[in-house]
């Protein structure tokens, strides 16, 4: 796997530790919340767009994940959030696709588990919105995740066969990936 970069997710008080983050659903941390906040410096917003967020104009190609591999700009990002009291969480990012890819400083971190989730800025998680409802039959860890790569694709192997056996759009579509996730501290 290719370590891509970090993700920064608004805190939510929730089991669920994986990449989901859209902001639409209170159980999940928003990814990227400072680009929702009012009174943000503009270029906030404007390096998400030219450097990470990227992907919405990758779909096609697949070769791109939305995270950050610039740590001055994490830093930045994280002593804005400090300034308007916003809890915070950090995620490393693994996926099998290639950019961006992250020279990762020794950093500490705890592992999490293993993911399926869009590639693109939204990052919509199969496993937070399918497993407790579709696929009850997969047992997650305390993080809400699989544990390892074997499990996930035991998961996808049920989710492909969902697919084939169920009417069209039963299930989410989308530039998925599977991450293997690490919460990292500064």
């Amino acid at each position: 796997m290719y370590v891509n970069g970090i993700v920064i997710q608004k805190y939510a008080d929730n089991p669920y530790r994986g990449i989901d983050g859209s902001g639409f659903s209170v159980f999940t941390g928003q990814n990227w919340f400072l680009n929702f906040e009012d009174g943000v410096p503009k270029d906030f917003e404007d390096y998400y767009d030219e450097n990470i967020g990227m992907t919405y104009y990758d779909l096609a190609d697949h070769t791109w994940v939305a995270a950050c591999t610039d740590m001055a700009y994490i830093h930045r990002y994280i002593e804005e959030a400090k300034k308007r009291h916003i809890d915070y969480r950090l995620l490393l990012c693994e996926t099998d696709i290639p950019q961006p890819n992250f020279e990762c400083p020794d950093l500490r971190m705890t592992f999490l588990g293993y993911d399926y989730a869009y590639t693109s800025g939204d990052y919509y998680s199969a496993v937070y919105n399918e497993i407790p409802y579709v696929f009850p039959q997969f047992r997650l860890n305390r993080y809400g995740l699989f544990d390892t790569r074997e499990e996930i694709e035991e998961y996808l192997a049920a989710r492909e066969e969902f697919t084939r056996t169920h009417p069209p759009l039963t299930l989410e579509a989308g530039d998925f990936a599977v991450f293997r996730l690490h919460e990292i501290y500064l």
